[in-house]
């Protein structure tokens, strides 16, 4: 019972940094609003009213993706790392139970890749290192593209290497990467399945 009750202590303390986080950023966007109201800024309102509403509409695109570990990956991301700030972008509905991977293979994937990039972002830099994700259903599967805007450290990038080897052996195809000292950009195409 002991290692149960840590797990639980451990996850309570998870799902509560994650409340508290989006609670925080929720009260920002109303904070925003009360100022450009009682400045008169009604254009400025209307704009972020806009933001806050397409932020609201990908987190909706996110939680439908059909695969529940992935969504909570993404969705608990920031609030629960602070070297790199992720952003996920979702063009169109996109369905991964479609694809050749389940959905612990594509959890352990996308999430290994991730948290590997977190784990070895440079912080030296005056601005956060930012990674964005970009999802779309393409003709043969679905495409994901990360974009970082950062630098990862060459143990970081020796670990990708073999991340994306072993996504390679499970039907994973990389359609570009690029990975030099200015940027670091890889898309993967995951097949649907027959």
């Amino acid at each position: 019972m002991g290692d149960e009750w840590k797990l639980i202590t451990h996850q309570t303390e998870e799902l509560l940094e994650v409340l508290n986080r989006q609670r925080h950023d929720w009260l920002n966007h109303v904070q925003i609003l009360l100022g450009y109201l009682h400045l008169n800024r009604t254009e400025q309102s209307e704009a972020h009213l806009r933001r806050i509403a397409e932020m609201a509409m990908q987190e909706s695109m996110i939680a439908r993706l059909n695969n529940s570990l992935l969504s909570v990956f993404f969705l608990t991301f920031n609030a629960l790392n602070k070297e790199m700030l992720l952003e996920v972008e979702v063009s169109e509905q996109v369905d991964l139970s479609r694809i050749v991977l389940d959905e612990q293979a594509l959890f352990q994937l996308i999430s290994e890749l991730l948290c590997t990039v977190n784990d070895h972002v440079s912080t030296d830099g005056y601005e956060q290192a930012s990674m964005q994700v970009s999802l779309c259903t393409g003709e043969r599967g679905v495409h994901f593209r990360f974009d970082l805007a950062g630098e990862i450290a060459l143990a970081g990038l020796e670990k990708l290497e073999k991340i994306v080897q072993k996504g390679k052996r499970n039907a994973v195809e990389v359609t570009e990467w690029i990975h030099t000292e200015e940027e670091w950009v890889l898309e993967l195409l995951i097949p649907f399945s027959e």
